[in-house]
């Protein structure tokens, strides 16, 4: 696997031997012959980057970059392959690998002089400006768009517990 791909790069933010020891706690490739968990996580990873929305886009957007796909690991993936993949796979491999690389961020981030008895949640309310000709959907003044960010923080680590965008008035 090559390092100077971006999605390896993101790969590299999961530790595969956690994923490894989930995969197996949870038999996530059992009976499985060419697709893996880890080939799977690799093209929803790559689907999430890209923006894709549909089977259809992942495996023709993969079938356009063949010749990439070997520095991935990955052979070409059908969209039969994909989906049965998503259907059979048990969810909480990835359910438990997020708690994971969330308990490690948390253990990263800054900690407060502040204490407090009781755990403390911060809201927040951002209005972030955009193109109204783009987002026609989030008119926010005459001829201006805007959504804005609704967001609750976990004092102790600064980390996002709860997000919601919604158009600019609310």
């Amino acid at each position: 696997m090559h390092s100077n791909i971006i999605l390896s790069q993101l790969q590299h933010l999961v530790p595969r031997h956690h994923f490894d020891k989930l995969v197996s706690d949870h038999s996530g490739d059992y009976y499985v012959k060419n697709f893996s968990c880890w080939n799977q996580l690799t093209v929803l990873l790559y689907a999430q980057a890209s923006g894709l929305n549909s089977l259809r886009d992942i495996q023709t957007s993969l079938s356009a970059n063949t010749g990439k796909l070997y520095h991935l690991g990955l052979t070409s993936v059908k969209r039969s392959t994909l989906s049965d993949a998503n259907l059979n796979r048990n969810y909480m491999i990835y359910e438990s690998l997020f708690y994971k690389i969330l308990e490690h961020t948390k253990a990263l981030t800054p900690k407060h002089s502040f204490k407090f008895k009781n755990p403390l949640n911060i809201l927040d309310g951002t209005v972030i400006d955009i193109c109204l000709s783009a987002f026609p959907w989030a008119k926010f003044v005459k001829a201006k768009g805007a959504i804005k960010l609704h967001c609750q923080l976990e004092y102790g680590g600064n980390i996002p517990s709860f997000v919601v965008i919604t158009d600019g008035r609310k």
